[in-house]
C-alpha cells in the first residue's frame, strides 16, 4: 500500500508539474501572438502614413499643360488612383483598425495594460492623416473637372472664332479687287 502511495503522490506531482508548463505555454503564445499583432500594426502604420505622405503633394499639384488632350490624361491617372492604386489602401486601413481593435481586447482579456502605438501611428493620426488625404483628393477632383469645362469651352470658343474667320474670309475674297476698280466715281448719289 505504501508503494501505492508514492506512486500516486508521484504521477500526482508530475501531473501538476504538466499542467502549470501547459499553463506557461499558453501565456507564452498569447504573449508572442499580442507582440505579433503589435508588430504588424505598426508596420501597416507605417506603411499607410508613407503611402499618404507620398500620394498627397500629387493631388496637391494644380498644374497642367493647358491642352484638353494633357487635362484628360490627367484625368484618366485619377481615375486609376481612385480604381486601382485606393482601393487595396482602403483594405489595409480596416485591416489597421481591426488590428489595433483585437490587441486591445485580447490584451483587457488577458488583464494587461493597454498597448500604445509608436508616436504619430495611433488610430486617430492615420484617421486625420487619411481625412487630409480625402480632403485634397476632393479638392483635386473638383479642380480637374472645372479645368476640364474650361478648356472644353476656350476650345468650343475657337472652333467658333475660326468658323467665323472662314466665313470672313470668304466674304472678303474678291473685294479688295472690286474696291480698286473705282468705278464708284462715276456714280452719283441719285444712282
Amino acid at each position: 500500500m505504501t508503494y501505492v502511495s508514492a506512486y500516486y503522490h508521484a504521477f500526482s506531482g508530475a501531473q501538476q508539474a504538466e499542467t502549470a508548463a501547459n499553463r506557461i505555454c499558453k501565456v507564452l503564445k498569447v504573449n508572442q501572438e499580442n507582440e505579433r499583432l503589435m508588430e504588424e500594426y505598426e508596420r501597416l502604420a507605417s506603411d499607410l502614413l508613407e503611402w499618404i505622405r507620398r500620394t498627397k503633394p500629387w493631388l496637391e499639384n494644380r498644374t497642367t499643360d493647358n491642352t484638353l488632350s494633357g487635362t484628360m490624361r490627367k484625368l484618366d491617372e485619377f481615375r486609376d488612383y481612385r480604381r486601382v492604386q485606393k482601393p487595396p489602401r482602403l483594405e489595409d486601413k480596416a485591416k489597421l483598425e481591426t488590428t489595433f481593435n483585437t490587441l486591445q481586447t485580447r490584451l483587457r482579456l488577458s488583464n494587461r495594460p493597454a498597448s500604445l502605438p509608436s508616436e504619430g501611428k495611433m488610430v486617430s493620426d492615420i484617421a486625420n492623416a487619411w481625412k487630409g488625404l480625402e480632403l485634397s483628393e476632393k479638392g483635386f477632383e473638383d479642380w480637374l473637372l472645372n479645368e476640364l469645362q474650361r478648356l472644353e469651352r476656350l476650345e468650343h470658343l475657337a472652333k467658333k472664332f475660326k468658323n467665323k474667320c472662314d466665313i470672313h474670309e470668304e466674304w472678303s475674297t474678291g473685294k479688295e479687287d472690286m474696291l480698286r476698280l473705282e468705278d464708284f466715281k462715276k456714280c452719283r448719289l441719285t444712282d
